[in-house]
């Protein structure tokens, strides 16, 4: 124990996003693209740079070009509910879950020439039937950066959910996405309890139970009541 007590400290945290003592460089070698449907489907041949400095022989990726997303938790800070969503998913099916509908939240892709805040607000609407106020940024993710290029980017939109309800979602396109309120600690309950599997909405949730109520009182100010 004493040992251990003499060993110096560190004085500053290691900056894990700008590590420069990470490899850099990436030579992309060839594109083949091996579908082009709905999203593309890419192998690329690549040579990067090591660990020990030198650069690697030429291997293969696949990734899957879906593109830029946006995740929002909807947050009503006056009556203290969250408002998830529950719709097929193939994923969950293949998987053979024990349902393949799952909690998740707001989500959709960016369209060209459309912002992250737009981009919410519109899967609000078409999703729950709700309006967005104000947007809280809580982070940006790649949801499968082995096999992706998703980029999500994850926000709490402020509702009123006394608007929500009801099930919405193009018909044209197979959506059929049911709106379920519930409060705050049952929404929690669901993500520690695990019936909340998507993993995005499950960071919303992570990062709403340490920051919920500072963000609660931010929105309403002076008119919080405890």
């Amino acid at each position: 124990m004493a040992e251990n007590m003499n060993r110096p400290r560190t004085q500053k945290p290691t900056d894990l996003v700008t590590d420069r003592s990470r490899p850099r460089e990436i030579e992309c070698q060839n594109t083949e693209v091996l579908a082009d449907a709905y999203f593309r489907y890419e192998q690329l041949t690549l040579r990067t740079e090591t660990f020990a400095g030198t650069l690697s022989p030429p291997y293969k990726r696949e990734v899957l070009r879906s593109g830029r997303a946006v995740v929002v938790l909807l947050y009503d800070p006056v009556a203290q509910q969250l408002i998830l969503i529950e719709q097929f998913r193939v994923g969950a099916y293949v998987n053979d879950l024990p349902s393949a509908w799952i909690l998740e939240c707001v989500a959709g892709l960016v369209d060209e020439g459309e912002t992250n805040e737009a981009t919410a607000r519109r899967e609000a609407r078409e999703e729950t039937g709700c309006d967005v106020r104000r947007l809280e940024f809580i982070g940006a993710y790649l949801s499968t950066p082995g096999l992706s290029d998703e980029l999500v980017s994850i926000y709490v939109g402020e509702v009123d959910a006394a608007r929500a309800g009801g099930v919405h979602g193009h018909v044209a396109e197979g959506e059929d996405i049911r709106t379920i309120i519930f409060s705050v600690e049952e929404a929690l309950a669901a993500a520690d309890h695990g019936a909340v599997v998507n993993i995005m909405a499950q960071v919303a949730l992570l990062w709403f139970a340490r920051h919920g109520e500072a963000l609660r009182r931010q929105w309403l100010g002076p008119a919080i009541r405890s």
